[in-house]
């Protein structure tokens, strides 16, 4: 059963004031900026920080009602706090996103070394099914860290080892939301390992939203065209056209892959190979809500289960419990992830509640109160949970992030080797983005930029003085 959390007064305020963002707070929006930046999530946050800090006056157009992008967290679905997207704070140590958890006394979980309860039916693996299994899992990795080229990830794999399929979908559908047979080798190998692995009680999403307290972000406006043919660029929104020195986009590969926004000139053909090679990984999340029942397993360990079908074949894997909340969540990716996801919301709490229950028994539907779903396919401003480069086009990573005649520049998840797909890598590979626009832009006669930069900073010191 949940034990009460100690919910107190500095912790409440700190939680609405994330929910309150933008509210009263936003900077009045410029109508011809220095940048005009497309997307207010991770890296878009970041990119805003960086040039307002830098004195460039700056507008964020964002498409959805809400900032944070993939990093969403919500309350309403199930009762308390659920990242329909982005979960874990991964990635380096001191990141941000990391500082301001410690600094607001939000509550991190340490998640480095979860428990992996292994089913086999209705049953517990035994040891010595668990061992073969961690074997497994060692041989697969050395497999993939030797390998040469930029092969699907598949082929390097012993598939009749035991549990392989077991193995294959947590490295292929659970982690890059693509199956091993769609997975790059050497997008696999340039992930960096994470110095810090932690689950945010108060939820990631809740992080993101007040890193953009204050930004000059405007909600419910959709970027269409993006035209870069003259001195500076043009923004075409729903809301009008916004002219600018430079432009940041830092949208998902699947919304630039959509076509949804346009570019005149067109994109060049490294451009849209690019993109083509980056395409979005499927990642389906469904919470389910218990009564606080635990079923004998403890809060934040993982659940997998044995898998007999050839692969993709339905999986769905668990996370138990986070931060002790009373829902488990269960992640279902790859083609099995998109195919659930199109059946929708009911069948895919079923499919769940099905899986489960082979696991750890009936007496799980006795104690389930309500589930939700989380998939991001559907979401066309999304289209997508992160990307995940396609054999042979790990490139794309470093191809998309080459700018377009020092006007048009990009940003996001998808460029930021070697923590791709990760919400500290949006932020980080944004700030870097927006340094080298600022520097850019600072540095070709910007008159005012550092007047403006430092009136902020007297500003800033002002506003601290007693």
């Amino acid at each position: 059963m949940t034990q009460p959390h100690k919910m107190t007064r500095r912790r409440l305020m700190q939680a609405t004031m994330a929910t309150t963002l933008l509210a009263g707070t936003a900077r009045a929006l410029p109508a011809n900026p220095d940048v005009v930046v497309i997307g207010a999530g991770a890296a878009g946050i970041a990119v805003a920080r960086s040039l307002v800090d830098q004195g460039l006056e700056v507008v964020v157009v964002e498409a959805a009602g809400r900032v944070g992008g993939r990093a969403w967290t919500e309350s309403d679905s199930l009762g308390a706090p659920f990242d329909r997207g982005a979960s874990w704070l991964q990635g380096p140590a001191d990141s941000i996103y990391e500082r301001l958890a410690r600094q607001l006394d939000f509550e991190l979980v340490d998640h480095r070394n979860p428990r992996d309860m292994l089913y086999i039916g209705n049953r517990p693996a035994e040891t010595s099914e668990r061992r073969q299994r961690d074997r497994t899992w060692s041989t697969f990795y050395s497999a993939l860290a030797n390998g040469r080229s930029d092969v699907p990830a598949a082929s390097l794999l012993d598939m009749d080892a035991p549990f392989a399929n077991v193995i294959s979908t947590w490295m292929g559908p659970m982690d890059f939301g693509a199956d091993m047979d769609q997975v790059s080798r050497l997008d696999w190998y340039s992930f960096a390992d994470h110095r810090i692995n932690a689950l945010v009680r108060e939820g990631l999403g809740t992080l993101a939203e007040t890193l953009a307290r204050g930004m000059p972000i405007r909600l419910n406006t959709p970027a269409r065209h993006v035209d870069w043919s003259g001195d500076g660029v043009r923004v075409e929104t729903d809301a009008g056209t916004i002219r600018a020195r430079a432009c940041i986009v830092t949208v998902s590969t699947g919304v630039l892959a959509s076509g949804a926004i346009r570019f005149t000139p067109d994109l060049p053909d490294t451009k849209q190979q690019a993109i083509h090679d980056l395409p979005m990984g499927q990642l389906v999340k469904i919470g389910l809500m218990f009564d606080g029942a635990r079923f004998g397993v403890s809060p934040n360990d993982f659940l997998s289960h044995d898998i007999e079908r050839t692969l993709p074949a339905p999986a769905c894997y668990y996370l138990a419990f986070p931060n002790d909340h009373d829902y488990m969540v269960g992640f279902a990716g790859g083609r099995f992830g998109s195919e659930l996801e199109a059946e929708g919301e009911r069948a895919a709490i079923a499919f769940a509640m099905d899986q489960l229950e082979s696991m750890l028994g009936s007496d799980v539907r006795r104690h389930f109160l309500r589930g939700t779903m989380a998939g991001w396919e559907s979401d066309p401003l999304a289209r997508g949970a992160y990307s995940a480069a396609r054999p042979g086009g790990f490139g794309g990573r470093a191809a998309l992030a080459e700018p377009l005649g020092d006007r048009v520049f990009f940003a996001g998840e998808a460029m930021a080797v070697p923590h791709a797909t990760l919400v500290t890598g949006a932020h980080i590979n944004g700030e870097n983005v927006a340094m080298r626009v600022g520097t850019l832009l600072n540095s070709s006669g910007c008159l005012g930029c550092a007047t403006r930069g430092q009136a902020k900073r007297d500003s800033r010191l002002a506003a601290k003085r007693p």
